[in-house]
């Protein structure tokens, strides 16, 4: 299995009350199958206050909510986010595969 990360946007305040009723209804139901089936869902929402430590990115919608899961390649991980709920509620959903950063040995002291 590969690792994946989801990178879900959404405009805040889009919907309604009974619409985020209903994709955290679904959302669940999806993410329980997801689970059943192997792909590890490992979700991870962001508040919606943010603090730029450089400068701000202009315009675009902004990033959610992160899915990191595990497929069998690339097409699998994209069957999973095309299933998602969030995207008949308007959410952008982008797949891409992740590893970890690689680890270098720490540089030799001269003396």
């Amino acid at each position: 299995m590969s690792q994946y990360v989801i990178i879900f946007r959404q405009e805040p305040n889009q919907l309604s009350d009974v619409d985020l009723q209903n994709r955290a209804r679904e959302t669940g139901a999806w993410a329980q199958r997801e689970n059943a089936a192997g792909h590890k869902l490992d979700p991870h929402i962001l508040v919606e206050s943010s603090h730029w430590a450089g400068p701000p990115v202009a315009g675009g919608t902004p990033v959610t909510a992160l899915l990191f899961l595990e497929a069998r390649d690339f097409a699998d991980a994209m069957a999973v986010a095309r299933a998602h709920p969030g995207i008949r509620y308007g959410a952008s959903v982008e797949v891409r595969p992740w590893a970890r950063p690689p680890t270098f040995a720490p540089a030799a002291e001269v003396g």
